[in-house]
């Protein structure tokens, strides 16, 4: 017989597998006995880590009280069944639960299933409860049969006196015990705390014994520690030592809890006793009263899906990722938090309808043994994903009794969206050689730059005023229709003669007095000649006034200025545009990135991937480089050095194609967890060119005001959405967990990959934020610490 576990005290289980003995052994069979011991050899050594242990939190108790039996199952190789466990008559199973945990140690994961029942005894006798079995896959353990001594209820009433008294006082006057429940009225399954208190009147010696109240009908946990304090009763100072006890009703109707016992022992001089030196060491018996319960039922009719669950809860649905791919499970896990009876909470029923549903565990946080508090109970479920697709992960229905509102509260969380990509994979699928198809179509270009969008807008800020200047060209001469006249005065001073040249000339200068010039001279020398009979003085007037009226407007302005400005404004903007987008690196860096990838196709990892770490350091940056190192990562299963290739190059383009494909497959592995938001849909070079065309955009709207206001204010924002979100990134004092760490006080564990916020560094100790309600501090060789620029 095998044993696969050690023993854990008197009242310990060493689990034993069944094996039916032969009692006929020929010699014919000893090859295969032989066989057959080297066979169970290797069953023992596979079966050597799972533990089974069985105990009792009593081997005595009273008649009408009740003891835990506890059930642990560590490290099991396959999935638990409920154990078996006879009762003799006289002994009954009152309620039953069971838990799961898991916990990581120096790197190691450790699973323990714990089943615990409650077990009432109504009859004194001697038993024996066992031998109890479990299935641990398809192997059953056995245990040896645990011993319960049930007593005769002793009975109640005043304690002895002391021996020795001379006082004449009852123990009353020395102590007492007092129980009490709160609240006093539950309902079944309401979390209950029960009190009881030692209230000392005099000094007490060390060597006092205390026995608890036996709880029938009680689910009860373990006690809490003992407090001591000063009260006042009546007039005078009194010590009270004070246990408590977390426990649940199980079913309606009176309950009677048994009287607690204690023995203690006055010292010579007690506190306010004025008998000093008479009580001596005499120990005192005390006992306290019965304490009897009216447990109240559960409203009728409860809604569907209603399984015990009593106290006031919340509930949080969420999932480890929110990408996936079709052959790689997914984590969903249900917090129940708040206060009632979360032990004895049962996972709900859950069948989601795109998933295949896996085993489920149980996880615990609660709060400290003898208060009601807040606690978590979290059921925890592996889902596979049956198609691709945006799919929706639905929550389960939780429904419990809130004793608070005295109502019933059946509530379902909001469902959560998965992305899953086929398992096939599709454009960012593989090559025949095991690289990345975007590598091919996207190579690295260490050593060079990315566009910059703020020259981008300076340039379309260039075209707008060299198409402000073309308007300025062809805008109409003012003086277009005087300048009109002026030709036709001129062309009639010009071919006139006679009558005809005087009655022009006379209207002539009537046009320049009326453009304000000084003509009266001019004019009386016209009205002299032409009714003078002067007619010989037309040459000289001629001259004179066509002189005038040349002189009377000025040249039109020049137009070709404004034309080459245009050309020069257009010219420079298309430079800078130009300038603007983004710069490869030297040829060399990327025939290397290019020799790089060929190693990679070839099967040598480990030498690109060096390469590839070379040209970082050399040139640092690159996001089709960082998305190269952080495939690289991944094929050693290091989701966290993963992670931190993609931030570092998410911080100059954080919309690479190559880093785009990259990070989904982090995600996928578990990385990129409480990562910064994700970046708008547009890389450098797209936000110049919006900037770019914005900006001319502008200049060709104008006047049209609004229009240009809108397409002005697009443009600052395309021109500096790009910088200011490289800026911000950088600034980031992000961290990145190297491998599972529990974050204290041991509650949450932070997975490989995961991303928090650095808030202070101290030496070796990191303080850090995962989320908004979540800090604590870590070490500093925990993390990998992205550097700020």
């Amino acid at each position: 017989m095998c044993v696969l576990g050690p023993a854990h005290g008197g009242a310990g289980l060493v689990a034993r597998p069944s094996v039916r003995r032969s009692h006929r052994v020929r010699g014919a069979v000893l090859p295969l006995l032989a066989a057959l011991c080297f066979t169970m050899t290797g069953l023992r050594s596979a079966a050597a880590a799972v533990e089974v242990d069985a105990t009792l939190t009593a081997t005595r108790i009273e008649a009408g009280g009740t003891v835990g039996l506890l059930i642990t199952v560590s490290d099991p190789k396959g999935s638990v069944g409920d154990p078996t466990v006879p009762l003799p008559a006289g002994l009954e199973a009152l309620g039953s639960a069971r838990a799961q945990q898991f916990s990581w140690v120096n790197g190691r994961s450790t699973n323990q299933v714990t089943f615990r029942y409650e077990i009432g005894a109504s009859q004194p006798g001697r038993y024996s409860i066992g031998p109890i079995r479990v299935m641990v896959g398809n192997q059953s353990f056995r245990s040896a049969e645990l011993t319960l001594v049930v007593a005769p209820p002793s009975a109640g009433g005043s304690a002895p006196a002391a021996r020795g008294r001379r006082s004449g006082r009852g123990s009353s006057d020395i102590a007492s015990l007092v129980v009490l429940l709160e609240p006093a009225q539950p309902v079944v399954g309401q979390a209950c705390r029960l009190r009881v208190q030692l209230i000392q009147r005099v000094d007490m010696a060390e060597d006092s014994e205390y026995r608890p109240p036996a709880t029938p009908g009680f689910w009860s946990e373990s006690w809490g520690d003992a407090s001591r304090f000063e009260a006042r009763e009546g007039n005078r100072r009194v010590i009270v030592t004070e246990r408590s006890l977390r426990l649940y009703p199980l079913a309606p109707g009176p309950v009677v809890i048994a009287p607690a016992y204690a023995v203690v022992t006055p010292e010579g001089s007690g506190l306010l006793n004025p008998f000093s030196g008479l009580v001596g060491s005499d120990r005192v018996e005390i006992t306290s009263d019965s304490l009897r319960v009216s447990v109240r039922p559960l409203p009728p009719d409860p809604p569907q899906g209603f399984d015990g669950g009593v106290g006031h809860y919340q509930l949080d649905w969420r999932t480890d990722r929110s990408h996936s791919t079709q052959d790689q499970a997914i984590v969903a896990r249900l917090d129940v938090r708040g206060v009632g009876n979360l032990p004895l909470l049962r996972a709900p029923a859950f069948a989601p309808a795109d998933f295949e549903l896996f085993a489920a565990t149980v996880e615990d946080s609660l709060p400290p043994p003898g208060s009601v508090g807040v606690g978590r109970r979290s059921f925890v479920w592996t889902l596979l994903p049956k198609r691709s697709g945006h799919l929706r992960v639905t929550a389960p229905k939780m429904v419990w009794y809130d004793p608070e509102t005295s109502r019933y509260v059946s509530e379902m969380p909001s469902e959560l969206a998965l992305d899953v990509l086929s398992a096939r994979g599709t454009a960012g699928g593989e090559d025949n050689d095991g690289l990345p198809t975007v590598f091919r179509t996207h190579g690295a270009a260490p050593g060079g730059r990315s566009a910059w969008p703020l020259v981008a807008l300076a340039g379309g800020a260039l075209v707008a005023l060299g198409l402000a200047a073309y308007r300025r060209s062809k805008a109409p001469d003012p003086g277009e229709a005087e300048r009109a006249l002026q030709r036709e005065w001129l062309r009639s001073l010009g071919l006139a003669h006679g009558a005809d040249f005087w009655r022009a000339a006379d209207e002539a200068t009537g046009w320049l007095q009326n453009r304000g010039d000084a003509v009266l001279r001019l004019r009386e020398a016209i009205q002299a000649a032409r009714y003078g009979g002067r007619t010989d003085q037309e040459g000289d007037v001629r001259q004179k006034l066509v002189e005038r009226v040349a002189a009377s407007m000025p040249s039109p302005p020049a137009r070709w200025p404004f034309q080459l400005l245009t050309v020069f404004l257009v010219a420079c903007g298309l430079a800078a545009a130009i300038f603007a987008l983004p710069e490869p690196g030297p040829g060399t860096l990327a025939e290397r990135a290019k020799a790089a990838d060929s190693q990679a196709r070839a099967g040598r990892v480990t030498q690109a991937e060096a390469e590839w770490a070379r040209l970082w350091d050399e040139w640092p940056g690159d996001p089709a480089l960082a998305a190269r190192l952080a495939w690289g990562a991944l094929q050693r299963d290091d989701p966290g050095a993963a992670t931190v290739w993609v931030l570092r190059g998410e911080r100059r383009e954080s919309r690479d194609p190559s880093l785009a494909v990259i990070s989904a497959r982090v995600r996928d592995a578990g990385g990129l967890v409480g990562a910064p938001g994700r970046a708008l849909p547009l890389r450098s070079t797209e936000w110049s060119m919006l900037a770019f065309v914005l900006a001319a955009v502008a200049g060709a709207a104008w006047p049209r005001r609004s229009l240009v206001t809108s397409a002005i204010a697009l443009a600052l924002l395309a021109g500096a959405w790009w910088p200011v979100e490289t800026w911000w990134r950088s600034q980031q004092p992000l961290a990145v967990v190297r491998s599972p760490i529990a974050i204290p006080p041991g509650e949450v564990t932070l997975e490989s990959g995961q991303v928090v916020r650095v808030l202070r560094r101290l030496g070796d100790e990191v303080d850090v934020r995962v989320a908004r309600d979540l800090s604590g501090t870590l070490p500093a060789s925990s993390l990998w610490m992205l550097e700020v620029r």
